[in-house]
Order: C-alpha cells, then structure tokens, then sequence
C-alpha cells in the first residue's frame, strides 16, 4: 500500500517502526508495514499484501526506495529497539528484492535504551512508558488488533486451510510461544480482500492503525524522555549507550558457529549421567521407609518437582524448608538445592541424595538448552562449487541480544539465551560451540573484575595486594583463599604443617573444595553483595560461611571494603539509586544511574546496592571494550577488504567474557597468525581500566576446535 502524504518541508526527525510475521528472522519472519511519524504528526506508512500460504509479503522495489530515501532524508531516526526494525529490513534481501541499507547509526535515537537510563528497573515497552512519560494510554489498539486478529485465524483455519497460520514452534517460527497471534496480525486484512469486504471494514485498516499509533507514540515520547536526560544531565552517557547497538547488531548478524555432531554427542552422554543419578536417587530413597513400614518408592520427575518428591524430602528426609513457590509450596530451584548441598553434613546420605538430584536437574536443563539451540540455527550457509550444503553438521546461531534486559547494565539475550552456555567443572555446555572449518576463535575474559572493583574502588590494601602479586605464595592472588585463612586458620595451619607454605592454599582447594572452600566462596559474595548481619545471631554471611561470627570478623578485617558498601546503601536509601564508577571518557562527574529495588515497607534491600555498583560498572567496562574491539575489527575488516563470513568479528559477549571469530592460520603454529591482533584486542580492553580509575587485566585463549577447550596465550 503507497504511503498517503501531502507534499510539505522534510521534517528533520522523524520515528519508525515495522511490523513482522514473527520474530525470527533468520527464518521465515518478514515485515509487511514500515510507518513513520514526524514531530507534527504526519504520518507515512507502507503495508504489503502477505502471501497466506509462504508468509512472504509482497514488497514492490519502488516501496524500498522511498523508505531508503525517507530515512536517509532526517537528521535523526527515532526508533524502540533500532536493531529489530534494521535486521528486519535486511530480511527482504532474501525476497530477490535488493536491500541493503546504508543505516545511518549516527541519527538513531532508542526509546528502549532511554527507558533503561532513566528508569533501569522500569517497564520498557512502549505501552508502559508511553502512559509513564506521556500519560497516554495505547493499550486499546493493541486490544483492538488482537481481537480481529484471532477472529480472522479462526476463519482462515476453517475456510483456508493451506493458509500458513502460526503455531507454537510451527515451521520457520522457533520462537513462537503462546502468544502466536502476534505473527498473524497481517492475517485481518488478508481475510478481508480475499472475502471483499467493504472498504469501511475495519479489518482493512485495524492492524495499520495500530503500528501508526506506535510510531506517533515514539517519536512524541523521545521528546519528553530527551527533556528529562538533559534535566538530569545525561545526554554525555546516553550517547555512549547509543554506540553500542551497531555493535549489538552486527554480532547478531553473524551468530555463532555449533557443531551438530560435538552436540548430539554431548546430548546423549548428559542423558546417561541423568538417568544414572536419577538411579541413585531412587535407590537412596528406598533406604528410607514410607508410613506404612516399606521402602520409599521414589517417582521423579521430568522436570521441576512433584508431590512424591516433596514428600521424600520434607517428610520422610525431613529437610527444613529454605524457600517456597509462588504457590506456597516449598521450594526446590537452584537456590534452594544450594542451601541444602552447602548446609548438609558431608558423607550424609541427605548430602548424597540432594547431590544427585542437583546433577539430574542440571543434566535434565543442560538437555533442554541443547534442544533448543538445534531448534533455532539455521545451515551454515557456505556452499561449493557444485551448489551444495558444504560442511552439513555445521549450524550458525543468530541469538538476540538485550542490552537493557536486566536491572544493571548486564545483557540478557534468548532465541536461544547465549548467557547459559556455561563452563564448570564436569559439566560444559561450551563443548559443541567452537569455529567452524577455516575459522578459529579466541576469547578474552576479564579477571576478577567484580572483586577488584570493590577492592581497588574503596582502597582495601590487602585485597590489592593479592591483585598485584598474583603469582606470590601464600595465596596467590586468591581472596577466597585469604578469606578461607581467616575463618579456618585451624585447617590452614594444619595444610601449612603437612605441605608447606608454598603449597597449602593449592592443597586447601582441593581438600575442602565441596565444603570450607566452597563455603568461603559463598559467604564472600554474601558479604560484598550486603548482607544482612542481624546483631545477637546469625547474619546472612554467617549462614553462607557455616562460621558463626564469620561475616563480623571479615568485615571488621576488610573494613574499607564494608564501608564502600553500606555507602552504596547510604546512597540507595537517600535517593533510590546507585551509580556506577564514572568513565572519565564519557562523563568524569558521574556514572550510569541504577534504580534499587526497595521492599513492601519502602526500605533498600541491603543486598542490592553494592551489588548493582559493581555488577553496573563491569558492564560498563565492557560496553566499552565492545565498541573499541569492534571498531578496530571493522577497520581491520575495510583494510583487507574482507567482508562476510571471511572477516574478523565479535560475536559472542558472555558476562566478562568476548568471543572472537577470525580466518583460521595456517602452519604448525596457526595461533601465531592472528596473534598481533588478538594483542590488540586485549589492550583495547584493559584501556577500559583507565577509563575507571583502576587496572583491569585480560587473559586470552585460542580455541581451535572447540569453546570448551582452549590454550592461553
């Protein structure tokens, strides 16, 4: 459908938006209506017939044009989320239509990203905010297209049925769930040109009014959101935050690369290891009697809990309850299993049982996670010169990414969440992931930038000392092994007396790595998150640290440390928020604002501020090693005019932690090749420390095969 306009001065902001058949890009997803607004309220809008039975629209060249001409005609580009409507955009190119875009980054404004920076732990959908900032209420014409939308599938389902009308994980759609409607919403108005309905027909119009709602609704609401960055002076950080969705948007662009054999590999060994502990929790349950005198016959379930389970645990084990549900029963997640394995007695038999469980559970997750990265890649796309698939057991992931989907500054992503590919020890999710043949990866990952922080931040000399001298006896540059020194000097002495100075801490870790060690890690971060010390018993920490008095006595050792934090609390209570250190490249006065969560009497959780500082400044660390490592690769990129799959890129970011793809070297030692730039890399990052006030080293590693496996250079 041509855009409706009448002729007039170009405006020199105007917002867009676009409306898709799903989320899924890499897929089947397509748009099929681009709308945009100017600040007086014109509206130019295009809408394409959608094919019912491939879900491709229908997209005249000329259309393109004049989105093209129209985006590159203003001096800003107002959009919600920019990097959705671009790749979205992009997808057309694969309709035999030429579409690449010249996207003008520089012009972009993101009400997502203003959301987060004036209220972090805020709604951020345009719903939310515009009611929030504009006091106008959209949620109408939402309801108003949901409704014709579900009437005009159940039609379609009844008289069309060739028509391809979205379902739950339905072909081309991984990501559909339940609310599946939303991929139809071009189907009201397919309906009504296939039945001739009346012009006046809202189906005609029910879906173009909803998106022209949305664009009109942006660009007003960055109007008062911009008001308000420059109220609070933050226009310097703001623009920052801009930089990095060019960045984001290109490491979606180019994925990540799975092998499909490492992973069915890796699928069927977790479902042994499941089955096997499942095994051993039955069998330990059948140790125990049922109220009737028999042995207890344990059933387990798939996943979650189930009242069998429940019953063994809570009244036949007799475990205290630690947690409950929403429902009120009690608890059995991640942090609940935690307590339990962190507070038993060793060798106990309720030790054993929780242990196994715990390893069902995280083989039983692991499982899930592996499905559903086979559900969403897509073939490699490399072919040879015969036209066929080359490299068939090899797959590229296009997860998308959130740089404002937590309360901090700590990216979320999913379709699939790449934040769960973790490494521990005996169980490693990294091992299918690695490049692909003719690639190599490298990762670079910060250390202990979440202790140093705080250390460094509030002057702690002896924790800085550890920093420094890394590889000095008796701890080297372990805090939790100086910690585990002063909570259990007994047992350190002991280590002392049986290997030497040199070799306790070593000797330590291993021996007590499953109880004082493990505790000592837990109570650290129990302390420096805030927690709670409840004079006369036992504080949070206590609890943690199995040490009654534990929490007193590290604070009182690391008493600048425990100042930083209760000033961070301080702070949070005077005005509901904390900073994070300030960039003295961006804004040397101050830092990224981070809203606290308060409880229902309106006081400051005290676990939080401290925690929001810190966590909020290594990720501000990290936007900025980010967009520095990629503006060196895209220049490294133009200089050997590489482009595509044969270039240098970031793809991966996972916590502290960056993932490189580059053209694998050649000879005996192929690290060597792309070690110069790999160098390069590293002090890109560790430039970030300057930045902030304190040093912030790198380690790297080269991957040949595999993420699991690599070797420090």
């Amino acid at each position: 459908m041509p855009a409706k306009t009448n002729k007039r001065k170009t405006p020199s902001r105007i917002s867009l938006d676009t409306e898709t058949t799903g989320v899924d890009f890499h897929h089947d997803a397509r748009p099929f209506l681009v709308t945009t607004c100017d600040p007086s309220g014109e509206l130019l809008f295009w809408e394409w017939d959608v094919d019912p039975e491939t879900r491709q629209p229908i997209v005249p060249p000329s259309d393109l044009e004049a989105i093209r001409e129209r985006i590159n005609s203003v001096d800003e580009l107002v959009l919600q989320n920019p990097k959705f409507d671009l790749a979205a955009l992009d997808t057309l190119e694969q309709l035999g239509i030429r579409s690449t875009w010249d996207w003008p980054w520089h012009a972009v404004r993101d009400t997502l990203l203003a959301g987060h920076l004036l209220a972090s732990n805020k709604p951020h959908d345009l719903t939310s905010m515009a009611l929030q900032y504009l006091r106008v209420k959209i949620d109408k014409y939402e309801a108003a297209v949901e409704v014709a939308t579900k009437e005009a599938r159940n039609i379609a389902k009844t008289q069309f049925p060739k028509w391809r009308i979205a379902t739950k994980q339905g072909k081309g759609m991984p990501s559909a769930k339940d609310k599946t409607w939303k991929y139809d919403m071009w189907l009201p108005r397919a309906i009504a040109n296939e039945l001739d309905y009346p012009e006046r027909h809202p189906w005609w119009t029910v879906t173009s009014d909803y998106a022209n709602t949305d664009s009109s609704v942006a660009i007003a609401l960055w109007a008062a959101m911009e008001a308000e960055i420059e109220r609070r002076g933050l226009r310097k950080i703001y623009n920052e935050r801009l930089r990095v969705l060019p960045v984001a948007y290109r490491m979606e662009k180019c994925g990540i690369t799975a092998s499909e054999e490492r992973l069915n590999e890796l699928r069927v060994r977790y479902k042994e290891e499941s089955e096997e502990s499942g095994r051993i929790c039955v069998n330990i349950a059948k140790d125990f009697k049922d109220p009737e005198g028999n042995p207890y016959e344990l059933t387990l379930p798939k996943t979650g809990a189930n009242n069998s389970l429940r019953t063994f645990i809570f009244d036949v084990l007799k475990l205290p309850v630690v947690g409950r549900t929403d429902t009120g029963a009690p608890s059995l997640d991640k942090d609940a299993k935690a307590i339990y394995l962190n507070t038993l007695p060793p060798r106990s038999k309720q030790l054993r049982f929780m242990q196994n469980l715990a390893d069902k559970a995280s083989r039983d997750t692991a499982i899930q996670y592996m499905d559903s990265y086979e559900r969403f890649w897509v073939p490699l796309g490399i072919y040879n010169e015969m036209g066929e698939q080359a490299w068939q057991l090899w797959h590229r992931l296009h997860p998308n990414l959130n740089p404002t989907g937590t309360n901090t500054l700590r990216w979320s992503s999913n379709n699939p969440n790449e934040q769960n590919i973790s490494k521990k020890e005996g169980f490693n999710l990294r091992y299918p992931f690695g490049p692909a043949p003719g690639r190599e990866w490298w990762s670079c990952d910060a250390k202990n930038i979440e202790l140093r922080i705080p250390a460094y931040e509030s002057g702690e000399e002896e924790l800085i000392a550890l920093f420094e001298r890394p590889d000095e006896s008796p701890f080297y540059g372990s805090n939790h092994m100086l910690v585990f020194s002063i909570l259990w000097p007994e047992l350190w002495g002991a280590a002392i007396e049986e290997v030497g100075l040199d070799k306790a801490a070593a000797y330590c870790k291993k021996k007590y790595a499953s109880t004082n060690y493990q505790w000592t890690k837990n109570g650290n971060f129990a302390v420096q998150y805030g927690a709670v010390d409840r004079p006369g018993g036992e504080g949070t920490a206590d609890i943690a640290y199995h040490k009654p008095g534990g929490q007193r006595l590290i604070a009182s050792r690391f008493s600048k440390q425990d100042n930083l934090n209760q000033q961070c609390i301080s702070h949070a209570e005077r005005f509901g928020y904390v900073e994070t250190m300030p960039d003295k490249t961006v804004d040397p006065e101050r830092g990224y604002p981070l809203l606290c969560t308060r409880s229902d009497y309106g006081k400051i959780k005290p676990t939080v501020p401290l925690n929001y500082h810190v966590q909020g400044t290594a990720m501000w660390w990290m936007q900025g090693a980010m967009i520095r490592c990629d503006g060196f690769l895209q220049e490294i990129n133009r200089k050997k005019r590489l482009t595509g799959y044969s270039g240098y890129h970031l793809v991966m970011q996972v916590h502290d932690e960056l993932v490189f793809d580059f053209p694998a070297g050649e000879g005996s030692e192929p690290w060597k090749m792309n070690l110069p730039i790999i160098r390069e890399v590293q002090r890109l990052m560790e430039q970030g420390g300057d930045n902030i006030g304190l040093p912030t080293p790198v380690s790297c590693e080269y991957h040949a095969t595999s993420w699991s496996e690599g070797v420090g250079v």
